[in-house]
C-alpha cells in the first residue's frame, strides 16, 4: 500500500489520508472532505464509514456508461476497422477485414491497466481464442475490435468537467507502459514530443470527450488517452482517443499541475 500511495504522485498532497476501505478505518477520516478515485456506491460507503464528507458524484448507471469503451467508440472510430462485435460471427467478419499489422486487439468494454483484452487473427475466432471470446459476449454483450498496430509512444490528458457542464483542461503529458498496456509513470509532455497537428488533434478530443461526459450527466476528473503509432507503410499516425478515463487516474495530478478544481467547494 506505501508504494501505492507514493505512486499516486501530485494527486495526493502532503495533508492527505489515503483510504482503503478496510475495516480499521471506521471514523479515521472525521470531518474529512472525501474524494474517491472512481465514485461507486461501495467507495462513497467506505467515506462514509471513515467519517469523512462524502462528495456528491453521478449515478452508479451513469459512471458504467461514461467508463464503458462504446461510450468513447460512440464519438467516432479512431483507428481502421475499430468497430463493436456483439456475436461471434461479427467478431470473425471484423477480423476477416485487412489490418495494418495483420493482427488485431479485441477489448472488452470494462477493462483496466492493459486487463480484458487479447490479441486474435481471424483463423483464431473458431480456435484458440474462441473461449475467451465466447466467456466475453456472455458477460459484457459486446467486444470492442481494433487493429492491433505499433504503438511509438503514449500520452494522456486531463481534465475536469462541473454539474454545470463546465471544463477545466490540464496539460499533456507522456505516459510510459508496459507491452501489455500497463501503466507505468506519467510526466508532462517535453516541448516537441506532440507534434502542432497532434496537439490540436488531442485538444479537440478532450474537449469532445468533456463535452460528452457532461451530456451524460457525469461530472468530475476524467482523462483521455492517445498514443502515436506506426502503419504498414512505415508512417507514423496520431490516434487522438484510444480511452476515456471518467475517473482519477495515476498521472491526472501531473497533468492538473495547481489547476484544481476537484478541490474547490465552489465547483
Amino acid at each position: 500500500m506505501p508504494e501505492l500511495v507514493g505512486r499516486l504522485g501530485a494527486l495526493v498532497r502532503p495533508d492527505d489520508l489515503v483510504l482503503f476501505g478496510a475495516p480499521d478505518e471506521a471514523r479515521r477520516a472525521e470531518g474529512a472532505a472525501g474524494k474517491a478515485w472512481l465514485p461507486t456506491p461501495r467507495a462513497l460507503l467506505a467515506l462514509a464509514q471513515a467519517g469523512a464528507r462524502v462528495p456528491e458524484a453521478p449515478s452508479y448507471e451513469v459512471l458504467r456508461r461514461v467508463n464503458d469503451r462504446r461510450f468513447s467508440l460512440a464519438l467516432g472510430a479512431t483507428l481502421p476497422g475499430q468497430r463493436i462485435a456483439t456475436t461471434l460471427e461479427e467478431v470473425r467478419e471484423a477480423l476477416a477485414a485487412p489490418s495494418p499489422g495483420g493482427n488485431w486487439l479485441l477489448r472488452r468494454p470494462h477493462g483496466f491497466a492493459g486487463r480484458g483484452r487479447r490479441r486474435a487473427r481471424e483463423d483464431e475466432v473458431l480456435g484458440a481464442a474462441r473461449a475467451w471470446i465466447e466467456a466475453s459476449l456472455r458477460s459484457f454483450g459486446a467486444l470492442v475490435v481494433e487493429p492491433w498496430v505499433l504503438r511509438e509512444a503514449d500520452f494522456g490528458w486531463h481534465g475536469f468537467v462541473s454539474r454545470e457542464g463546465r471544463l477545466w483542461m490540464g496539460e499533456p503529458t507522456w505516459q510510459e507502459t508496459a507491452p501489455d498496456g500497463t501503466w507505468l509513470s506519467t510526466r508532462p509532455a517535453k516541448p516537441g514530443e506532440l507534434g502542432r497537428e497532434e496537439t490540436e488533434r488531442f485538444a479537440e478530443a478532450l474537449a469532445q470527450a468533456g463535452a460528452a461526459l457532461a451530456a451524460a450527466g457525469y461530472f468530475g476528473p476524467f482523462g483521455v488517452d492517445a498514443f502515436r503509432w506506426r502503419d504498414e507503410k512505415g508512417s507514423l499516425q496520431f490516434n487522438p482517443r484510444c480511452e476515456i478515463n471518467a475517473r482519477y487516474s495515476m498521472g491526472w495530478g501531473i497533468g492538473m499541475g495547481e489547476r484544481r478544481p476537484d478541490l474547490d467547494p465552489e465547483v
